[in-house]
């Protein structure tokens, strides 16, 4: 049986908790503080996330219960109306949005766009502990994004020198050391920060080392995990208007797993030894003047080098060395105009440039091209005109947002196979607030997803049958292959009240309804018959389904919940489709005390029966898992900069698995972290 928590650490949380001195005077009620966040990436420019027409979440990785999070599963495992998928080996997790998965979904990291593209493996090629941001914008946002953000956007963040300084301070050391029992995975980070003049500069390194990942029976799942991540930034501000920043983020990973990380080990899916290494560059260029209404310029240049090795060491195969490689340049212009056309009307206008180049490389040892993985490269690029329209009329607010994104893609193969396709995508969003209380919003939006380079061109051998039957399975390459495009419709609805049930308390609560109707969606046919694997359009789907997001806060108290549902089915077969999402319920509630600077937690992820699904597709029980979190940070002079987090993930060790998962989840695990910045 595995040991809890090692020594070193009890005795480190003793000595910090029992031999510090804890005060217990009576302190003032704590001020209130507003529900309402901000939104950026849903518009380009900062809005009232209630007020916006979207529905949006922002997660902070700091906050109470996050800190203790091992990957991005554990960070966004309580997020409405998303699922963190293909089980819990951090190498194969994606992200859905309203059952949309993660190709139908933009990601970006800083603002650069990340395009690694594997049907085995994941994109998140970064620790939480770097992270102070992640806002997640959901919904169709083709409009301003272009192709792939067809059901939302997922924008990570970093953390910079101004988010860890305090006023009047010019440098600081944070230093974290976390543990969490399941993969009995250490886990420490170091941050040095400071600024000076003109210049500031930051620099995180994260460790971690996991072995293999405990499940709800009982069973190990074989993923070991060496992993270095990190960020460098430098930042210098010319004078008061021009800034320039370098940016850098590093993440390694040698690993032992299954050639496909969310798959149960078997002859076709050996284990492997993976290296995942990810490079990635940046070079911003800015410049700010509050009092110019016409100019707010934003350049980014970038650059994303990716690449997973594997070996397999089982198998007929061991020996062999399969790679996959995408490196990624990309460069973006955005600016604002702010333009005032009376005293009841203002006008934001966005607009902007955006040209990115994929370039994909796929080798193995046994014979040159990897099957599955095209060598293959494609150029994109979309021009996008947004106009915020602010009308404060007697009867209440609106905020009218039309938007249209022109973009233009090419791709080719190495064996003369190519694709040209454009497009346009349009929106239009509206909210009504009759007064501070209330808010109604729509929009209709037209968005799209180009296939991408292994849709279109992969070929070589997908799995190896058996004889008699059935036989070999080859990919078929699909250069024919028509982009998605989903119009939707959204309704919805929001209410934020204080002083409802009581004094200073406070209560906001969003939801919508959404439909949307898809042509060419692209689908993965797998013909074991014949032999044949090839991606092809389905050329009439529709997804519906609603989401609500509530937060209710009364000192000491405050309470989050989020309900979501999503039902996909292809309308010429009346088949349902893989993005169906079963009613799923989350909530978080905390208790604050004060008196001993202390935050109490509990959360519960609550989902039904996955039942709704296509012939292919099996149907997985509903669930429910509990998490526990504390939070100690002291408020004497002293160790005011300490932070401890202890936590129990699935408390109740349930053995479950996601919506079409063939992968059991974590089980239990007792999680500590504690952090102290000097």
């Amino acid at each position: 049986m595995r040991q809890l928590l090692p020594r070193a650490f009890l005795s480190a949380l003793l000595s910090t908790t029992i031999l510090s001195p804890v005060y217990s005077q009576e302190k003032e009620p704590a001020p209130a503080v507003s529900l309402d966040t901000v939104t950026v990436y849903a518009t380009r420019s900062p809005q009232s996330s209630f007020e916006v027409p979207a529905m949006t979440s922002n997660v902070d990785p700091d906050a109470p219960g996050n800190a203790t999070a091992g990957d991005i599963g554990d960070l966004l495992e309580f997020t409405p109306g998303v699922e963190v998928e293909n089980g819990p080996r951090r190498n194969g997790q994606t992200v859905s949005i309203r059952g949309f998965d993660d190709e139908a979904i933009l990601t970006l990291m800083d603002g650069r766009r990340q395009n690694f593209e594997s049907a085995h493996d994941g994109r998140f090629f970064i620790d939480p502990s770097l992270l102070k941001r992640v806002e997640i914008v959901k919904g169709s946002s083709s409009s301003i994004y272009g192709g792939g953000a067809v059901g939302g956007v997922i924008a990570f963040e970093t953390k910079d020198a101004a988010d860890l300084l305090k006023p009047g301070e010019n440098f600081g050391v944070y230093t974290a050391m976390g543990y969490r029992t399941a993969n009995e995975e250490y886990a420490p980070v170091i941050s040095a920060y400071g600024r000076t003049g003109a210049l500031d500069v930051i620099g995180i390194a994260a460790l971690r080392h996991s072995d293999d990942i405990e499940l709800g029976d009982g069973s190990d799942l074989i993923t070991k995990d060496r992993l270095l991540s990190g960020t460098f930034k430098v930042g210098y501000s010319i004078d008061n208007y021009n800034t320039v920043k370098f940016l850098y983020q590093g993440f390694s990973n040698d690993g032992k797993e299954p050639n496909n990380s969310a798959g149960v080990i078997s002859p076709s899916n050996p284990v492997v030894e993976k290296k995942v290494t990810d490079n990635q560059f940046g070079l911003k260029y800015e410049f700010e003047d509050v009092d110019n209404n016409w100019l707010n310029p934003k350049l980014h240049l970038y650059y994303n080098d990716t690449s997973v090795r594997e070996e397999d060491i089982t198998g007929t195969n061991a020996g062999r060395v399969q790679t996959r490689d995408i490196n990624t340049l990309g460069f973006t212009i955005d600016n604002q105009t702010r333009l005032t056309a009376s005293d009841s009307q203002l006008h934001t206008l966005s607009y902007g440039f955006e040209i990115y180049h994929d370039k994909q490389t796929g080798t193995t040892t046994n014979g040159g091209t990897r099957p599955g993985v095209p060598n293959a490269d494609a150029t994109n690029y979309g021009f996008y005109l947004q106009d915020e329209i602010a009308v404060d009329t007697s009867a209440g607010k609106f905020l009218i947002i039309p938007a249209a994104r022109f973009d233009s893609y090419r791709s080719s193969d190495v064996d003369g196979n190519s694709q040209s396709e454009q497009q346009v995508s349009p929106k239009l969003a509206i909210s009504y607030l009759p007064n501070d209380n209330l808010m109604f919003f729509s929009s209709i939006s037209n968005a799209f997803r180009a296939p991408n380079l292994t849709e279109l061109y992969a070929s070589g051998l997908h799995f190896p049958g058996s004889f008699p039957f059935p036989p070999d399975n080859f990919f078929v390459p699909n250069p024919n292959l028509r982009p998605e495009t989903v119009t939707t419709f959204e309704i919805g609805a929001g209410v934020n009240f204080d002083s409802v049930v009581a004094q200073q308390d406070q209560i906001q609560v969003k939801g919508s309804w959404f439909i949307s109707e898809g042509d060419d969606f692209i689908s993965q046919d797998v013909d074991v018959v014949a032999g044949t694997t090839e991606f092809v359009n389905i050329s009439n789907a529709r997804l519906t389904g609603f989401e609500v997001d509530g937060e209710y806060r009364l000192h000491p108290v405050s309470a989050k919940v989020g309900l979501s549902y999503v039902e996909a089915e292809n309308r010429d077969t009346g088949e349902y489709l893989s993005n169906n999402v079963p009613l799923t319920f989350v909530t978080d509630l905390g208790y604050q005390v004060d008196e001993i600077d202390s935050i109490f937690g509990v959360r519960g992820r609550f989902a039904a029966a996955n039942d709704k699904v296509g012939s292919g597709d099996t149907e997985t029980p509903g669930y429910s898992v509990y998490d526990v979190y504390y939070r100690w940070a002291p408020q004497q002079a002293g160790i005011d900069t300490l932070t401890v987090d202890v936590g129990i993930s699935n408390i109740f060790d349930k053995a479950y698995t996601k919506r079409f998962a063939s992968l059991l989840e974590e089980g239990r695990s007792y999680n500590l972290r504690v952090a102290y910045k000097w």
